[in-house]
């Protein structure tokens, strides 16, 4: 009979992965609606210098949508 903890580690580390894209998708989404920074940190509690790169992307990807009309209705 195989230990408790055995095959745990591998799992935890798919978790925390996925926790880590899915938090990321929520600062970009949040980032579109003209959150602020801080606003964020109180959503998703990473450090700032995560939050600030990601909105940047963000950012860029939002101009280069508004440049080129692919959201023109």
């Amino acid at each position: 009979m195989p230990e408790n903890g055995a095959g745990r580690a591998p799992i935890l580390g798919e978790l925390h992965a996925i926790r880590g894209v899915l938090e990321d998708l929520l600062i970009i989404e949040c980032a579109r609606t003209g959150m602020t920074r801080d606003e964020l940190r109180r959503i998703v509690p990473v450090d700032k210098t995560r939050i600030s790169r990601l909105m940047k992307h963000a950012r860029k990807a939002a101009k280069g949508q508004g440049q080129h009309g692919d959201n023109a209705a």
